[in-house]
């Protein structure tokens, strides 16, 4: 490469560099970096020059070879070998072997082009739950031995679910009877019975025994996600708000496929719903608004059945008017009276009809 093939090269490396700079897209130290291996001499590889000599002569075996490993080796002249060389043989010896280069350099610039390092990457469990990544903690924080270390339903395993059903079938249902009975919860209902209805103590947290809650179905009925919304006008968010509302949910008993069904409480419901429509009266011309508001959609609704009714009545009648411009009118009968016209082979009793326009008969059979 000749002195200004050179000059021309690191000129438009300069140029490559600052317009890299201009756009954003190098940073000061990878610009610097870059800049003192462009800086740097690119070595040369040293060619070793064999003398030109005969086949006949023993002087190439002399000279020093280089092998594919770099290392150089001496050849030890054998005047026996060359006796039994082929010329082929002979002129493949003459051509000296090609050095390789001291260092391969990658066709790549990785701190360039590359931005992942596949190398780093995590197994992520088959695209399953992960912990590492949920948790946004590092391998040397977790103590799988720690209760809490799993946090939701979701990422507990089955020893664990387990152990929780059997700590709260020992809560609930093989409770231990108080020390004194006077000490015990009693209904807040009836105050006498301290046997509480477990769907209503455990889910929705009220102490209410199973016949203050069959006696009072207007306070501890169980309500569908429909039914608030279309009873008491809830929307969805305020329902799916587990800080709101205590929530029961079951399959759902029209498809094992579909949504499980959730089922709120009525005295909840109702509190809220009074709450938020200033009580009961509100709720009262909410539902009063509402229903107003369908009739007039209804109305709206008919009104424009009957517009388009109107219109295809109306082409009609114009196809009518053109049919009868084209074809002339179209002939009506009028029948008279009926007259006896005697028996058939049956001995039934036949009935003619004669047309006063064009004399048209029929025959009718009296059965």
């Amino acid at each position: 490469m000749t002195p200004e093939q050179k000059a021309r090269v690191e000129a438009n490396r300069k140029k490559a560099l600052e317009r890299l700079k201009k756009r954003g897209i190098l940073n000061k130290e990878q610009a610097k970096t870059i800049a003192s291996r462009n800086a740097q001499p690119v070595p040369q590889p040293v060619i070793q020059k064999l003398a030109s000599v005969s086949p006949s002569t023993n002087d190439l075996r002399d000279q020093n070879r280089t092998n594919i490993n770099g290392n150089i080796t001496n050849a030890q002249p054998s005047n026996s070998a060359d006796s039994n060389m082929t010329p082929a043989a002979a002129a493949a010896a003459a051509v000296p072997p090609k050095r390789p280069l001291e260092k391969i350099r990658p066709s790549i610039r990785m701190k360039d082009y590359i931005e992942y390092d596949f190398s780093t990457m995590q197994n992520s469990n088959g695209g399953y739950i992960n912990p590492q990544d949920r948790l946004n903690r590092s391998s040397e924080d977790f103590d799988y031995n720690d209760p809490d270390f799993l946090g939701s339903k979701k990422q507990k395993t089955l020893d664990d679910w387990k152990r929780e059903q059997r700590e709260r079938k020992a809560i609930y249902e093989n409770m231990p009877p108080p020390e004194h009975i006077s000490l015990a919860p009693k209904c807040v209902e009836c105050q006498i019975n301290i046997e509480m209805d477990p769907v209503l103590n455990d889910v929705f947290k009220l102490q209410v025994c199973k016949s203050c809650a069959k006696e009072h179905p207007e306070k501890y009925s169980l309500l569908t996600k429909t039914e608030c919304k279309e009873d008491y006008f809830l929307t969805d968010p305020e329902l799916n708000d587990e800080e709101l509302f205590h929530r029961l949910e079951k399959p759902n008993p029209h498809s094992g496929t579909f949504a499980r069904m959730q089922l709120f409480v009525r005295c909840e419901i109702e509190a809220f719903a009074f709450k938020k429509w200033d009580g009961e009266d509100g709720l009262d011309k909410e539902w009063q608004r509402r229903e107003e508001g369908k009739s007039m959609r209804r109305e709206k609704k008919y009104q424009q059945q009957i517009k388009q009714m109107r219109i295809k009545t109306r082409a009609q009648e114009y196809t009518k008017k053109l049919l009868e411009k084209k074809h002339g009118i179209l002939h009506v009968h009028e029948f008279s009276e009926p007259m006896n016209g005697g028996k058939d082979e049956d001995g039934n009793d036949i009935l003619r009809r004669r047309c006063v326009g064009c004399g048209l008969e029929t025959e009718e059979v009296s059965i």
